[in-house]
């Protein structure tokens, strides 16, 4: 073999040595336990595995990159797949000895690589002390200080106090977040002996992503132009970007019209319509890690390219799982109120809404501090930031937040519903309404008023349709030529017409001569109807009256009506 050849074989396998975390056992070693972990007990093997684990891990994959260019196959075989799986677990070890706690959630898996590959690179350039001079565990037990910073740089090892991998000594945080700069620092310098050379490089802008879509010849194969570099990106990079988001763009468009589709079907279903819009959000739900994956793993965007488009759409992501919930709270709702048959304004309805908004907002504000912090913003800054906006908007709307509670005092109180007759401040009229804002009263006259719910809580309402019995007063004129024995007779009759009939309370009613008025005798006629439904009561009061108008026909009772007061005359000036 040529030492160009050999020169690919050698870069090509950098490449797919942290291709994809692995899923095998051993490399060489028959008596290698898969379980094993890291060994960080102390910056001397802490150090000593990450270089052995990646020196070893290289040199498996060499041998299997070489025979697969010394055939003709397209791609790797089975056992080739598995070995390379089996090396590539090996590579997690590596990964082990970083402490990744700083990075954001939402990249850690992906960058984890990359830091990887550019602390190796920075060790390959560097005097290394013996590993015999670097402190064991029983050094670093006498040490005051649980840390250890490499000869001649500020790369530290550094023993983790908290949390799950408390006790163990990793690359600190702090190294890890500096990596790319000491990388850049000492990109310029030669390779020390035994070093894996072009490994960082070749894994940031190759192509081995693509494994098991493309053919490894056909990466390493690409014609130079599209090799060329766009922010910091191969342009061939760039076309799959394009690709992937196109191909996610339309399969959204395809499902969305699909979702709308169904819902046309029945153009009355306010459920269907609501479950179309539901959609939406799952739709992204699905595409979104799914498009992560494609960028991240298979087209490897690194760099700031990666950390953008990674938090952009893991963002994205957390407000569509928001705009979610709160729909799916809605859809919840209407699908219980509908199966129960509720009365959409009624009060058990707005009750039912209510409670799932609750739900939905606490929800939300759960996905959005989770989300935060899975992008790596604080879950403290979060919630700052929500308390003084839920501040500024609890100023700015305390009049809309007092009708709320109103309304919800009105709900849980019930001191009225909808369908019931009302009275309240001069408003009379039928609840046709209960929202979270106002109460809607269609008047008797056909005008619909809203009463604003703060108001009505401080208001003394009138419940009219809440009534055991249903009272009738009126006062009948009779005139002074009527003798007083008839007159007596007349009351006496209208008792009778009281007592018996069936829908009025015996010992409630009273008729009696109340007064000798200016124009004629005054009779008070008043008794109860034990009714609760009005259109009955109307009824039964009719016939009450039409007995006694009839009555008085019978006896020969004229009744006198006062005359109409005389308007007063405008003046005309």
């Amino acid at each position: 073999m040529t030492p160009a050849r050999r020169h690919i074989l050698v870069l090509f396998s950098l490449v797919l040595a942290t291709l994809l975390p692995g899923q095998g056992s051993a490399l060489a070693d028959e008596a290698f336990n898969p379980l094993r972990p890291a060994d960080t007990g102390s910056p001397r093997e802490t150090l000593r595995g990450f270089l052995q684990t990646l020196n070893d891990t290289h040199a498996s994959l060499l041998q299997i990159v070489e025979s697969y260019f010394s055939s003709s196959r397209l791609y790797l075989t089975d056992e080739e797949s598995a070995a390379v799986d089996r090396a590539l677990e090996q590579v997690d070890l590596a990964k082990r000895t970083l402490d990744l706690s700083e990075l954001p959630a939402a990249l850690a898996e992906n960058i984890s690589a990359f830091r990887v590959l550019q602390l190796k690179e920075v060790l390959d350039r560097m005097d290394l002390p013996a590993f015999e001079t670097i402190p064991d565990a029983e050094a670093m037990e006498a040490n005051e200080f649980k840390r250890w910073t490499l000869p001649g740089s500020e790369i530290t090892i550094a023993r983790v106090e908290d949390g799950p991998r408390a006790g163990e000594y990793l690359f600190s945080a702090e190294t890890v977040g500096r990596l790319p700069g000491f990388y850049r620092k000492v990109k310029h310098l030669s390779y020390k002996p035994g070093a894996t050379r072009g490994w960082y490089e070749n894994y940031r802008y190759g192509g081995a992503g693509l494994r098991g879509l493309v053919p490894y010849r056909w990466m390493t194969a690409l014609p130079g132009w599209s090799k060329q570099r766009v922010l910091d990106q191969p342009l061939w990079r760039w076309f799959g970007v394009v690709l992937v988001l196109l191909a996610a763009t339309g399969v959204y468009l395809l499902a969305r019209r699909a979702a709308d589709a169904w819902a046309k079907r029945d153009t009355g279903s306010q459920l269907r319509t609501q479950s179309a819009q539901l959609a939406r959000p799952v739709i992204l739900l699905t595409l979104i890690p799914l498009i992560v994956h494609a960028l991240a793993d298979n087209l490897r965007i690194s760099g700031y390219v990666l950390e953008v488009m990674t938090l952009s759409l893991w963002a994205i992501f957390t407000l569509s799982l928001t705009w979610a919930v709160w729909l799916s709270a809605h859809v919840v709702a209407e699908n219980i109120v509908s199966s129960q048959q509720m009365l959409t304004g009624s009060i058990d309805s707005q009750l039912v809404r209510l409670g799932l908004r609750l739900v939905a907002t606490i929800v939300s504000v759960a996905v959005l501090v989770v989300g935060a912090q899975h992008m790596g913003i604080p879950a403290y800054s979060v919630i700052a930031g929500l308390g003084v906006g839920g501040v500024a908007v609890a100023l700015a709307a305390k009049d809309s937040l007092a009708n709320l509670l109103g309304s919800l005092l009105i709900m849980l109180e019930k001191p009225f519903r909808v369908g019931h007759w009302i009275k309240v401040e001069g408003t009379e009229g039928i609840v046709e309404s209960i929202g979270f804002r106002s109460t809607r009263i269609r008047t008797f006259y056909d005008s619909l008023i809203s009463i604003p719910s703060n108001q009505l809580v401080n208001s003394t309402v009138d419940n009219m349709a809440l009534r055991k019995y249903r009272r009738v007063r009126t006062i009948l004129h009779l005139g002074y030529d009527t003798p007083a024995d008839r007159v007596e007779a007349f009351i006496e009759a209208i008792k009778q017409i009281i007592q018996i009939h069936p829908h009025t309370l015996k010992d409630r009613s009273l008729i009696w001569l109340d007064d000798f008025g200016e124009y004629g005798l005054h009779i008070v006629v008043n008794f109860f109807l034990d009714l609760s439904d009005t259109s009955l009561e109307k009824l039964e009061r009719q016939k009450i009256l039409l007995e006694i108008l009839k009555l008085a026909e019978s006896m020969a009772i004229q009744y006198v009506v006062p005359p109409l007061k005389p308007q007063a005359e405008s003046s005309t000036g």
